[in-house]
């Protein structure tokens, strides 16, 4: 009984980093196993060595920004500077007429490539620069629900 109660006494005198110690040692080898997960997450896999751009190991940010880099200077210069311009434009004629306007009010601009409009405005969809209503008018803010009359 004597024992017991000085078992308690030195249990209860433990400090913090005794008993993260004491947690250390009863561990039952699941840290090896948190290690092996480690290693699994690290190595990529299969075609992610294609998307690793800067060869560090890693997929990041950093990693798509160079990949979008190259499908960019893939075109023409020209070609970047005409969809610049369209860009550019079709913002204008946007702001101009209000930020809303229609599919016919764009078609002035590219008159000789329709195409290249839909290029632009796609991009410019993904961007969140311009919002296409279902009725297919194009708006440079989100288009919010009518307020109609309701009874």
């Amino acid at each position: 009984m004597f024992q017991q109660e000085r078992n308690l006494v030195r249990s209860d005198t433990m400090n913090w980093k005794d008993i993260l110690k004491a947690e250390e040692k009863a561990h039952c080898g699941s840290e090896k196993a948190d290690d092996e997960k480690e290693e699994f997450e690290k190595k990529l896999i299969g075609n992610q060595k294609r998307i690793d751009a800067n060869k560090d190991g890693k997929i990041t940010a950093e990693d798509f920004k160079l990949l979008n880099k190259g499908k960019e200077s893939s075109l023409p210069e020209k070609t970047v500077k005409e969809i610049e311009k369209l860009t550019k434009d079709v913002l204008r004629e946007i702001q101009k007429e209000g930020g809303a306007l229609g599919m016919k009010n764009l078609e002035k601009l590219a008159r000789d490539n329709p195409e290249r409009l839909k290029e632009v405005l796609t991009k410019l969809k993904k961007e969140g620069k311009i919002f296409v209503h279902k009725d297919g008018d194009i708006y440079t803010h989100q288009p919010s629900r009518g307020r109609g009359f309701t009874a």
